[in-house]
């Protein structure tokens, strides 16, 4: 089954003629008959919680599990306009028990560059499967072309334990040099358990 992107992106640019955005690489991944995608914009942090709690919606999260943000980003949180930050406890409140088996991907500079105990506090109380990001600054257009390579690898497994795991594992064997350059992260949710094989 396909898994859909749920992409919320904030402004990349004060200036009012700039037309930067994520939504040519989600085209890309429609157009290669990869997945679907919902993409909504969010200048304030309002606008952001009011597309997080449309998320959580059953009929939207069966078919689009990867919630994807294109941000600007700093250490623990993203960034909005108007120098605005929504931190991932923040996050966590407002996506509490209402994430599970999902994953969410932080396609901004230095989100991930934290402790991992919040970064998997966040993913306990959000019952998200995994967080993706990166830990450092970033170049657009490397972690660009980056994501669309682990988005398509995310259709290539199950969101449960093993399949996450193999997910991460094909990702890290695939794509290890660039990701490494740019400092990218991937941390998985080790409450969610392996299925027991049958004797």
């Amino acid at each position: 089954m396909k898994k859909g992107i749920f992409c919320l992106e904030g402004l990349w640019s004060s200036s009012v003629r700039d037309r930067s955005t994520v939504q040519p690489m989600l085209e890309i991944m429609n157009k290669r008959s990869i997945c679907d995608h919902i993409h909504h914009s969010c200048a304030t942090k309002e606008e952001l919680i009011y597309f997080l709690n449309r998320f959580k919606s059953k009929s939207v999260q069966d078919k689009f599990p990867i919630l994807y943000f294109g941000f600007h980003g700093e250490k623990d949180c993203i960034c909005l306009a108007g120098k605005e930050k929504f931190t991932l406890t923040e996050l966590g409140d407002v996506l509490a028990n209402s994430a599970k088996g999902k994953v969410l991907y932080f396609a901004s500079c230095d989100t991930l560059n934290t402790d991992e105990r919040k970064i998997k506090n966040l993913l306990e109380k959000t019952g998200a499967i995994a967080a993706i990001g990166y830990k450092a600054l970033i170049d657009w257009m490397q972690s660009a072309a980056f994501d669309l390579l682990v988005l398509d690898a995310l259709q290539s497994d199950r969101f449960d334990g093993r399949g996450i795991q193999k997910i991460k594992d094909y990702i890290t064997s695939e794509y290890g040099n660039l990701g490494n350059k740019l400092k990218f992260r991937m941390v998985i949710n080790d409450r969610i358990h392996f299925p027991r094989k049958r004797k």
